[in-house]
């Protein structure tokens, strides 16, 4: 199985042999294995490099996106399957496959399937999409039963953290965190955070290029407690303060969507609790009073109480920590999710290759 994957990042990425060299000295989550495991070409911003020089002339005046989606166009016949990573790529690349009437075996990932423009595009492109791949039950629902996607189409799948470079560490546990950028509530945790004799680093700042504005939200409040720092972290750098924090803080803003959900899985495959806020989307891996505690979204008060709890009870923090840990091995590490989509790219192939038979015949 040769295949080739739409991923909507690379500039900043190192190439694959530096990549593996990182990997390899746990200064990297093991970003090659899936390109390994799939046998897959990674379909980014620096893929585009190397095509013909008129497509590389075209692409200067597209957006990235765009420019991926053209270039996966032309080049999908050497491949036998094309994974979209997102709905921004999968849907209007299956939307070209529908409007030149090309089909060739497609699976795409979706978290956001309820965004009114997503959907829209989705209920005019779903044809050319053999399997949608989904890590949240609340929007797996939502697409069977409101915007009537086959359930056949539907491929449930557990998200992951590399439980190799995220794992428990032996370390003093000094402080809390948090970290991300979509839909975080910052301004809810600062408040909560004030006056409190507990040190909080928020890793967050620009995402490939962008200041989201819930990350904007939080550099705009001018009176930030002495007791909280903020500022990005490399992945080592993640790792460690992950590592000195006794509990993590992922604090959202309410949404049907699982927002937070990497952050919360690292910080599991890390031994550690969290307290996150209990939103309409965040249902699928946190279990209230075993690995973590849900608090009202944009309540201060309930999510400062939570804090107090857990930091003043060091050995109940240790051990939701440890049933984190257990919870992020038995479904959510990075070779049970590669195993998942191989499994299904292999079925969607089958599939296709079965339907073109029938119609040769």
């Amino acid at each position: 199985m040769k295949v080739l994957t739409l991923v909507s990042t690379g500039l900043n990425r190192p190439d694959r042999d530096k990549l593996i060299r990182e990997e390899e000295a746990d200064r990297h989550p093991r970003s090659s294995y899936y390109s390994t495991m799939m046998n897959s070409d990674m379909l980014d911003e620096k893929f585009l490099l190397n095509a013909p020089a008129w497509r590389r002339f075209l692409y200067k005046f597209l957006p990235t996106l765009l420019s991926q989606i053209f270039e996966a166009y032309f080049i999908c016949h050497k491949y036998d399957i094309v994974v979209t990573w997102a709905e921004r790529l999968g849907y209007p690349f299956a939307l070209l496959l529908k409007l030149t009437g090309r089909s060739v075996p497609h699976i795409t990932l979706s978290s956001w399937i309820s965004n009114p423009r997503k959907s829209k595009l989705l209920r005019f492109s779903q044809s050319h999409i053999d399997r949608i791949l989904m890590w949240s039950t609340v929007q797996k629902d939502l697409a069977i039963n409101k915007l009537n996607v086959p359930p056949s189409k539907i491929a449930f799948i557990r998200k992951f953290a590399d439980q190799r470079f995220y794992r428990p560490m032996n370390q003093e546990t000094t402080m809390i965190c948090a970290a991300g950028s979509e839909m975080r509530d910052y301004p809810t945790l600062i408040e909560a955070l004030r006056g409190l004799d507990i040190r909080c680093h928020i890793a967050t700042g620009m995402t490939r290029g962008k200041l989201y504005d819930t990350v904007k939200a939080l550099y705009d409040i001018n009176d930030i407690p002495p007791n909280v720092t903020i500022g990005k972290k490399n992945y080592s750098e993640l790792r460690e303060l992950y590592a000195r924090s006794r509990f993590v803080v992922v604090p959202v803003l309410p949404t049907d969507t699982d927002n937070g959900l990497t952050c919360i899985l690292e910080s599991m495959a890390m031994g550690k609790a969290v307290i996150c806020s209990r939103t309409e989307g965040q249902v699928d891996v946190v279990q209230e009073g075993i690995t973590g505690i849900f608090v009202p979204p944009q309540d201060p008060i309930a999510l400062r109480e939570a804090i107090l709890s857990l930091w003043n009870n060091p050995e109940l923090a240790t051990q939701m920590g440890k049933a984190a840990r257990e919870y992020l091995e038995k479904y959510h590490t990075l070779e049970q999710f590669v195993d998942s989509v191989k499994q299904i790219a292999s079925v969607a192939i089958a599939e296709k290759n079965k339907r073109k038979n029938n119609i040769q015949k």
